[in-house]
């Protein structure tokens, strides 16, 4: 395999987890997707040896970080950043290296959802309307529109955790 194939299918493997942790740790979309690019492109500079899946990912996502955190010494906006949290977190919330698992268990939980939770949690995530909107739309209170979306952000949680739980 080639050292370009070779990136090619690392890009393929884990841009989408080099990119959702880039999010987590506070870089604005446009920033997770230029950090991400350049993440690869270190590694097509300075090859690694893949010894797992899990050490490849942990060795892109600190790339990635380091990346990040030179970008915000650059600009001179430092934010506060807990990295080790934001890895622990990670790594805690996939245990098999990739966020894939996570996001088809949530397409599959929210199909499970009750129409005005699944309308609710569409009107505040995909149409990122505040609560106010939700209430208005749903035509209910905003007290009863908070509730609803706290329960279902509950049911989702608990749902996703049950069907990726090892």
């Amino acid at each position: 395999m080639t050292q370009h194939e070779a990136l090619i299918r690392l890009m393929q493997e884990h841009q989408a987890d080099v990119w959702r942790f880039l999010r987590l740790l506070g870089a604005e979309p446009s920033l997770a997707d230029d950090l991400a690019q350049e993440t690869f492109l270190y590694i097509y500079r300075h090859p690694i040896d893949e010894v797992s899946r899990e050490s490849t990912a942990a060795y892109l996502r600190k790339a990635a970080r380091n990346l990040l955190l030179n970008r915000r010494r650059k600009d001179s906006r430092e934010q506060p950043l807990d990295a080790d949290a934001a890895e622990s977190a990670w790594v805690a919330a996939t245990p098999q290296g990739s966020a894939d698992a996570r996001l088809d268990s949530l397409q599959r939980c929210l199909e499970k959802l009750a129409a005005r939770s699944r309308q609710a949690i569409e009107l505040k995530y995909a149409q990122n309307r505040n609560e106010a909107e939700v209430a208005q739309a749903l035509e209910t209170t905003l007290d009863a529109a908070k509730s609803l979306l706290k329960r279902t952000r509950q049911q989702l949680r608990e749902c996703i955790e049950a069907q990726v739980r090892p």
